[in-house]
């Protein structure tokens, strides 16, 4: 019989409970969003915490974007695999392994999309899909999101909002209204008067998965306290850019999992020291909407 040390077990456990279940997964697919309740714990989370409370501008690398009205709201963006927390979160074997589940093969990391809004943000995250600004250079909408909640996200601070099974409607024609690029507000409406908005509640740890397609949005910070969330966005292998050349960021490279107790046993150099970012001009613009 093999003995489990207390460590290895701590691991097993840590992993099996962060699992998505069969049932969960074809939640996913009928719904085309789901929530995943304690995806982190608190100590995990701390150090990323602590440094937004330090530096709440991320060392200068946040980008403003301009919503439906002209007011902005504020992204930060990395793809780099390195030994930070920020390197390191992404590879964990609990976010690599559940991403690859719901897209059927083999998932790789493409980038991170850092949301903290404060209320002297007044801009809204109008609705948009992912998959409309990746369509150009990807066939496939096999693309997932987890967004993981760093704080309290509720309806007083601008929570995320899903639009519960808009993943089945396919890409939606995104439209430039004069410095924002997002869905056709028109067919949009269509879309809310027949199918649920659902509110994603969710306190520190909490995440949730959403498919490329799902239509999604969120409203201005009221409240005193910031809401932050961290989107981790996923390719299946099979989907690469047809052109490489032209998006060598959206190229495969294969994620080397992380076990799940990396960031409990605080195993990264830093949490953003020596990380990059890619800053505005590096990014791709669409009708004056930076995306990645």
């Amino acid at each position: 019989m093999t003995s489990i040390d207390s460590g290895e077990a701590l691991s097993v456990e840590l992993t099996s409970h962060r699992l998505l279940t069969d049932d969960e997964t074809a939640r996913f697919h009928e719904d085309g969003f789901l929530i995943k309740r304690s995806l982190f714990t608190a100590d995990e989370l701390r150090p990323l915490q602590e440094e937004l409370e330090r530096d709440p501008e991320i060392r200068g690398s946040q980008s403003s974007i301009p919503d439906l009205n002209g007011d902005l709201w504020k992204v930060t963006i990395w793809n780099e695999q390195n030994d930070t927390y920020a390197g390191k979160l992404p590879r964990l074997e609990r976010m690599v392994d559940n991403a690859s589940l719901l897209l059927g093969e083999e998932g790789y990391f493409w980038h991170i999309k850092l949301v903290r809004k404060r209320n002297d943000i007044p801009g809204v995250v109008d609705w948009h899909q992912g998959y409309a600004y990746w369509y150009d250079d990807c066939v496939d909408p096999n693309i997932i999101t987890c967004s993981v909640a760093l704080d309290s996200n509720n309806l007083g601070n601008g929570c995320l909002k899903v639009i519960k099974g808009s993943h089945k409607l396919g890409r939606v024609d995104m439209v430039d209204t004069g410095g924002a690029h997002v869905a056709d507000p028109v067919r949009t409406q269509q879309i809310l008067d027949r199918l649920e908005v659902v509110s994603c509640e969710l306190e520190a740890g909490d995440a949730v998965f959403f498919h490329a397609n799902m239509l999604h949005g969120s409203q201005p910070n009221t409240t005193a306290t910031p809401r932050t969330l961290m989107h981790c966005v996923y390719n299946a292998r099979s989907n690469g850019p047809v052109d490489p050349q032209k998006s060598p960021h959206r190229v495969y490279r294969r994620t080397e999992k992380l076990p799940d107790d990396t960031l409990a046993r605080k195993d990264f150099t830093s949490v953003f020291e020596g990380h990059s970012f890619f800053a505005p001009e590096q990014l791709n613009s669409v009708g004056g909407t930076q995306v990645f």
